[in-house]
Protein backbone atom coordinates (compact mmCIF):
# COMPACT_ATOMS: atom_id res chain seq x y z
CA UNK A 1 0.00 0.00 0.00
CA UNK A 2 1.46 3.43 -0.83
CA UNK A 3 -0.03 7.10 0.47
CA UNK A 4 -0.96 8.86 -2.27
CA UNK A 5 -0.98 12.76 -3.87
CA UNK A 6 -4.31 11.85 -5.63
CA UNK A 7 -6.44 14.28 -4.28
CA UNK A 8 -10.02 11.85 -3.31
CA UNK A 9 -7.89 8.78 -2.59
CA UNK A 10 -5.83 8.34 0.97
CA UNK A 11 -4.02 5.17 -0.29
CA UNK A 12 -3.16 3.47 -3.35
CA UNK A 13 -3.21 -0.88 -3.61
CA UNK A 14 -1.76 -2.22 -6.74
CA UNK A 15 -1.79 -6.12 -6.26
CA UNK A 16 -1.51 -6.00 -10.61
CA UNK A 17 0.55 -3.79 -12.38
CA UNK A 18 0.69 -2.89 -15.96
CA UNK A 19 -2.16 -3.15 -18.98
CA UNK A 20 -2.82 -4.26 -22.44
CA UNK A 21 -3.06 -0.68 -23.69
CA UNK A 22 -6.00 -1.58 -26.35
CA UNK A 23 -7.96 1.29 -27.06
CA UNK A 24 -5.88 4.00 -24.65
CA UNK A 25 -5.69 7.43 -26.28
CA UNK A 26 -2.81 8.29 -23.41
CA UNK A 27 -0.59 5.50 -23.97
CA UNK A 28 2.49 7.43 -25.52
CA UNK A 29 1.98 9.45 -22.60
CA UNK A 30 0.91 7.40 -19.92
CA UNK A 31 1.87 8.18 -16.20
CA UNK A 32 1.83 4.99 -14.79
CA UNK A 33 3.73 3.67 -17.16
CA UNK A 34 7.06 5.79 -16.66
CA UNK A 35 6.02 5.12 -12.84
CA UNK A 36 6.13 1.55 -13.14
CA UNK A 37 9.60 1.77 -15.12
CA UNK A 38 11.67 2.94 -12.26
CA UNK A 39 11.11 -0.75 -10.73
CA UNK A 40 13.19 -2.44 -12.83
CA UNK A 41 15.73 -3.43 -10.04
CA UNK A 42 12.86 -5.37 -8.52
CA UNK A 43 10.16 -6.13 -11.32
CA UNK A 44 11.13 -6.32 -14.86
CA UNK A 45 7.65 -6.65 -15.56
CA UNK A 46 6.56 -4.07 -13.91
CA UNK A 47 9.72 -2.25 -16.45
CA UNK A 48 7.71 -3.66 -19.61
CA UNK A 49 4.44 -2.48 -18.60
CA UNK A 50 3.02 -6.59 -19.33
CA UNK A 51 -0.03 -7.10 -17.16
CA UNK A 52 1.07 -9.19 -13.82
CA UNK A 53 -0.14 -10.16 -10.84
CA UNK A 54 1.91 -9.09 -7.13
CA UNK A 55 0.19 -11.57 -4.76
CA UNK A 56 2.41 -10.50 -2.16
CA UNK A 57 0.30 -7.19 -2.62
CA UNK A 58 -3.13 -9.16 -2.21
CA UNK A 59 -3.46 -8.79 1.53
CA UNK A 60 -2.56 -5.69 1.97
CA UNK A 61 -6.08 -3.43 2.96
CA UNK A 62 -6.50 -6.23 6.19
CA UNK A 63 -4.08 -4.33 7.60
CA UNK A 64 -5.16 -0.94 7.05
CA UNK A 65 -7.00 0.12 10.24
CA UNK A 66 -8.28 3.49 9.37
CA UNK A 67 -11.41 3.70 7.66
CA UNK A 68 -10.08 5.25 3.79
CA UNK A 69 -10.64 5.28 0.26
CA UNK A 70 -8.08 3.34 -1.38
CA UNK A 71 -7.09 3.24 -5.31
CA UNK A 72 -6.95 -0.09 -7.02
CA UNK A 73 -4.40 -1.12 -9.28
CA UNK A 74 -3.91 2.39 -10.35
CA UNK A 75 -0.22 1.46 -11.52
CA UNK A 76 -2.28 -0.80 -14.13
CA UNK A 77 -5.52 -2.01 -15.28
CA UNK A 78 -7.25 -4.79 -13.27
CA UNK A 79 -9.36 -5.65 -16.11
CA UNK A 80 -6.53 -6.83 -18.46
CA UNK A 81 -5.80 -9.53 -15.72
CA UNK A 82 -7.10 -13.30 -15.71
CA UNK A 83 -10.80 -13.58 -14.11
CA UNK A 84 -9.03 -15.67 -11.42
CA UNK A 85 -7.23 -13.27 -10.27
CA UNK A 86 -9.28 -10.18 -10.06
CA UNK A 87 -12.03 -12.83 -8.05
CA UNK A 88 -9.49 -12.88 -5.25
CA UNK A 89 -9.00 -9.17 -5.61
CA UNK A 90 -12.39 -8.48 -4.92
CA UNK A 91 -12.65 -10.91 -2.41
CA UNK A 92 -10.11 -9.06 0.06
CA UNK A 93 -12.96 -6.04 -0.90
CA UNK A 94 -15.69 -8.12 0.44
CA UNK A 95 -13.63 -8.52 3.34
CA UNK A 96 -12.72 -5.20 4.13
CA UNK A 97 -16.23 -3.18 3.90
CA UNK A 98 -15.12 -0.56 5.98
CA UNK A 99 -13.27 1.12 3.14
CA UNK A 100 -14.02 2.15 0.10
CA UNK A 101 -12.71 1.00 -3.04
CA UNK A 102 -11.61 2.96 -6.09
CA UNK A 103 -11.95 1.27 -9.35
CA UNK A 104 -10.99 3.00 -12.65
CA UNK A 105 -10.38 1.40 -16.28
CA UNK A 106 -10.25 1.83 -19.91
CA UNK A 107 -11.57 -1.71 -20.85
CA UNK A 108 -14.67 -1.40 -20.09
CA UNK A 109 -16.21 -4.79 -21.82
CA UNK A 110 -14.19 -6.69 -19.71
CA UNK A 111 -15.44 -4.72 -16.33
CA UNK A 112 -18.98 -5.28 -18.47
CA UNK A 113 -18.82 -9.37 -18.37
CA UNK A 114 -17.21 -9.43 -15.02
CA UNK A 115 -19.75 -8.20 -13.76
CA UNK A 116 -22.46 -10.14 -15.65
CA UNK A 117 -21.24 -14.08 -14.28
CA UNK A 118 -23.90 -14.95 -12.21
CA UNK A 119 -21.33 -16.29 -9.81
CA UNK A 120 -20.12 -13.08 -9.16
CA UNK A 121 -23.96 -11.38 -9.22
CA UNK A 122 -22.28 -7.96 -8.85
CA UNK A 123 -19.08 -5.86 -7.60
CA UNK A 124 -19.16 -4.96 -3.60
CA UNK A 125 -20.98 -2.11 -2.42
CA UNK A 126 -18.04 -0.30 -1.41
CA UNK A 127 -16.77 -0.46 -4.85
CA UNK A 128 -16.68 3.06 -6.49
CA UNK A 129 -16.20 1.81 -10.46
CA UNK A 130 -15.03 3.82 -12.77
CA UNK A 131 -14.28 4.28 -16.52
CA UNK A 132 -11.21 6.84 -18.32
CA UNK A 133 -12.58 8.74 -21.40
CA UNK A 134 -9.97 10.90 -23.43
CA UNK A 135 -12.05 11.81 -26.66
CA UNK A 136 -15.24 11.22 -28.02
CA UNK A 137 -14.25 7.74 -29.32
CA UNK A 138 -14.16 7.16 -25.36
CA UNK A 139 -17.67 7.74 -24.86
CA UNK A 140 -19.00 3.98 -25.56
CA UNK A 141 -17.33 3.31 -22.40
CA UNK A 142 -19.81 5.02 -20.20
CA UNK A 143 -23.03 2.57 -21.70
CA UNK A 144 -20.68 -0.36 -20.58
CA UNK A 145 -20.78 1.61 -17.29
CA UNK A 146 -24.40 1.86 -16.92
CA UNK A 147 -24.84 -2.19 -17.76
CA UNK A 148 -22.68 -3.20 -15.26
CA UNK A 149 -24.60 -4.69 -12.24
CA UNK A 150 -24.50 -2.40 -8.71
CA UNK A 151 -21.13 -0.95 -7.35
CA UNK A 152 -21.79 1.83 -4.58
CA UNK A 153 -20.79 4.62 -7.52
CA UNK A 154 -20.41 4.64 -11.02
CA UNK A 155 -17.79 7.41 -11.85
CA UNK A 156 -16.20 8.85 -15.40
CA UNK A 157 -12.63 9.77 -15.19
CA UNK A 158 -12.03 12.49 -17.66
CA UNK A 159 -8.44 12.76 -17.25
CA UNK A 160 -6.70 13.97 -19.35
CA UNK A 161 -9.59 15.96 -21.09
CA UNK A 162 -8.37 15.90 -24.72
CA UNK A 163 -11.29 17.43 -26.77
CA UNK A 164 -15.04 18.78 -26.70
CA UNK A 165 -17.44 16.23 -25.57
CA UNK A 166 -20.61 17.69 -26.30
CA UNK A 167 -23.98 16.28 -25.18
CA UNK A 168 -23.33 13.16 -23.13
CA UNK A 169 -26.39 11.47 -21.45
CA UNK A 170 -25.27 10.85 -17.95
CA UNK A 171 -28.55 9.30 -16.60
CA UNK A 172 -27.04 6.66 -13.97
CA UNK A 173 -23.71 8.31 -13.30
CA UNK A 174 -22.77 9.34 -9.83
CA UNK A 175 -19.43 11.06 -10.11
CA UNK A 176 -16.91 13.26 -12.67
CA UNK A 177 -14.08 13.69 -12.18
CA UNK A 178 -12.27 16.24 -14.80
CA UNK A 179 -8.26 16.35 -15.43
CA UNK A 180 -5.13 17.67 -17.50
CA UNK A 181 -2.20 15.62 -18.80
CA UNK A 182 1.29 16.19 -17.58
CA UNK A 183 4.68 15.26 -18.78
CA UNK A 184 3.80 16.66 -21.52
CA UNK A 185 1.53 19.24 -19.65
CA UNK A 186 -1.87 19.62 -22.13
CA UNK A 187 -4.54 21.50 -20.51
CA UNK A 188 -8.34 21.38 -22.02
CA UNK A 189 -9.90 24.23 -22.98
CA UNK A 190 -12.66 25.99 -20.17
CA UNK A 191 -14.84 25.71 -22.36
CA UNK A 192 -14.69 21.83 -22.71
CA UNK A 193 -14.65 21.85 -18.75
CA UNK A 194 -17.58 23.76 -18.42
CA UNK A 195 -19.98 21.82 -21.04
CA UNK A 196 -18.91 18.53 -18.73
CA UNK A 197 -19.91 20.64 -15.21
CA UNK A 198 -23.22 22.13 -16.70
CA UNK A 199 -24.21 18.91 -17.62
CA UNK A 200 -23.37 16.90 -14.25
CA UNK A 201 -25.00 20.39 -12.15
CA UNK A 202 -28.65 19.67 -14.46
CA UNK A 203 -28.37 15.92 -13.17
CA UNK A 204 -27.07 17.07 -9.58
CA UNK A 205 -24.08 15.09 -10.11
CA UNK A 206 -20.60 16.08 -7.45
CA UNK A 207 -18.10 17.33 -10.58
CA UNK A 208 -14.34 16.39 -8.85
CA UNK A 209 -11.90 19.18 -11.38
CA UNK A 210 -8.36 17.95 -10.43
CA UNK A 211 -5.53 20.25 -8.56
CA UNK A 212 -3.48 20.10 -12.19
CA UNK A 213 -6.28 22.06 -13.92
CA UNK A 214 -5.85 24.73 -11.01
CA UNK A 215 -4.20 27.35 -13.48
CA UNK A 216 -7.32 27.45 -15.38
CA UNK A 217 -9.31 28.98 -12.13
CA UNK A 218 -6.38 31.25 -10.93
CA UNK A 219 -8.68 34.39 -10.75
CA UNK A 220 -11.62 32.03 -8.78
CA UNK A 221 -9.95 29.58 -7.11
CA UNK A 222 -12.85 28.94 -5.57
CA UNK A 223 -15.19 28.09 -8.42
CA UNK A 224 -13.07 24.83 -8.74
CA UNK A 225 -15.23 21.83 -7.62
CA UNK A 226 -13.65 19.21 -5.65
CA UNK A 227 -16.81 17.23 -4.66
CA UNK A 228 -17.27 13.56 -3.61
CA UNK A 229 -20.38 11.64 -3.16
CA UNK A 230 -21.17 11.63 -0.07
CA UNK A 231 -21.82 7.68 0.69
CA UNK A 232 -19.02 4.91 1.59
CA UNK A 233 -15.92 6.29 3.25
CA UNK A 234 -17.30 10.07 3.98
CA UNK A 235 -20.58 8.65 5.70
CA UNK A 236 -19.03 5.51 7.70
CA UNK A 237 -16.50 8.19 9.17
CA UNK A 238 -19.08 10.67 10.24
CA UNK A 239 -21.27 7.32 11.77
CA UNK A 240 -17.75 6.17 12.98
CA UNK A 241 -16.98 10.18 14.47
CA UNK A 242 -20.82 10.45 16.52
CA UNK A 243 -20.87 6.62 17.36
Amino acid sequence: MNRTKIEYLDWTWNPLVGCSGVGCAVREHCWARGQAKRRKHACDLCYSFIPHAHPERLEEPLHVKKLSRIGVCFMGDLFCQDYKYIFKVLDVIRKTPQHTYVLLTKQAKEMHCLGSIPLLSCFPENVWLGVSVNCKADLWRIDELKQTNHAGVKFVSFEPLYEDLGIIDFEGIDWIIIGGQTRPTFLPDRSWIRMLEMQAREMEIPVFVKNNLESLYWRYPSSRPQEIPIIGVASKREAWNSA
